[in-house]
């Protein structure tokens, strides 16, 4: 018997089957037994036996019962953490496998920030990838870099994030692919003249109704050290919003003015009617792919981090 062997022996044996930690996964991020059965189609008294297969097998609790649902014990989740780990890596093993019998496929999903949606790259990156694998499949969910939040990473929910964020400087779990620094602009609607103003000044756009990402972004701190670079006082947001299509909107229906990427003014001014403005923000910020420090093998990932590199290569 070799360690491979004794250590499953050892360790898990029958105390510990595929089927029962799918069952307790089920029980904690639902919170109830009744609605882990019904998310499995399984019977209730199904799940309580297999949660207590697990727990008479390690020989401590992992959740706890109580008349308003079910939480798991420090035990259930230091397992459920390892768990995770555990189903990633062999759903990593299943999709090696796949790519490897049919290099022109393979899944992937990836979670992007609506500005780097709205900025055409992505889109570019999709149609290259589909061009060279015609089988592949490619899901995009909208996933927010700027605030740091990488829970869509962490818990599987997407395999890469991509967009802008404060800093690359990541947790060892995470792994940053930079793609490339981009500049952002200072942009209002083409509808206003005054927006055409060869004499425009950094101090009459501090009367105009600014639409930025709320206080502690980025974006917002870089427009408020332009303010105090041209020594003009910021003017407070009239509207906080994340939303490219709602800053979109507000420029081509008013007065309003935002900071937009520079791939995005580059893409839509034309359709928009945007107009850049006499306002410079010194600062560029990082765009990078974001993925899971386990992942940096993975084939699929690589391919669309290098197509996606290709794509920003226009606005370097």
């Amino acid at each position: 018997m070799d360690g491979f062997d004794r250590q499953w022996n050892r360790l898990l044996g029958d105390r510990v089957r595929l089927r029962e930690l799918r069952i307790l996964h089920a029980v904690i991020r639902h919170g109830s037994m009744a609605k882990a059965s019904s998310a499995l189609g399984i019977t209730q008294p199904s799940v309580s036996q297999a949660i207590s297969f697990l727990e008479a097998g390690l020989g401590v609790a992992l959740v706890e019962r109580s008349p308003s649902g079910v939480t798991p014990t420090e035990y259930g989740e230091a397992l459920l953490r390892r768990v995770l780990e555990a189903v990633d890596i062999l759903s990593e093993g299943v999709r090696e496998v796949a790519v490897m019998a049919d290099p022109a496929g393979g899944e992937i999903t990836v979670g992007a920030s609506e500005s780097y949606i709205a900025g055409g790259v992505l889109a570019q990156t999709v149609q290259d990838l589909t061009q060279r694998f015609p089988r592949m499949r490619i899901h995009i969910a909208e996933s927010n870099t700027a605030a740091m939040d990488f829970s869509d990473l962490r818990q599987r929910r997407v395999d890469v994030m991509v967009g802008r964020a404060a800093t690359t400087e990541l947790p060892d779990d995470l792994q940053a692919y930079i793609l490339l620094e981009e500049a952002l602009i200072v942009t209002a609607g083409g509808q206003n003249a005054w927006a055409h103003d060869p004499d425009l000044k950094v101090a009459d756009l501090a009367s105009k109704p600014w639409v930025l990402a709320p206080a502690g972004s980025a974006v917002h701190e870089l427009v408020a050290d332009a303010f105090r670079r041209y020594g003009v006082e910021m003017p407070q947001a009239a509207v906080t919003t994340y939303s490219m299509m709602l800053r979109l909107q507000l420029l081509t229906s008013g007065e309003h003015i935002t900071a937009f990427p520079d791939s995005l003014v580059r893409n839509n001014a034309k359709r928009w009617d945007l107009r850049v403005l006499p306002m410079r923000l010194e600062t560029k910020l990082p765009v990078a792919a974001f993925i899971l420090a386990s992942r940096a093998g993975n084939r699929m990932l690589q391919s669309f981090i290098a197509a996606a590199r290709e794509a920003s290569g226009n606005l370097r």
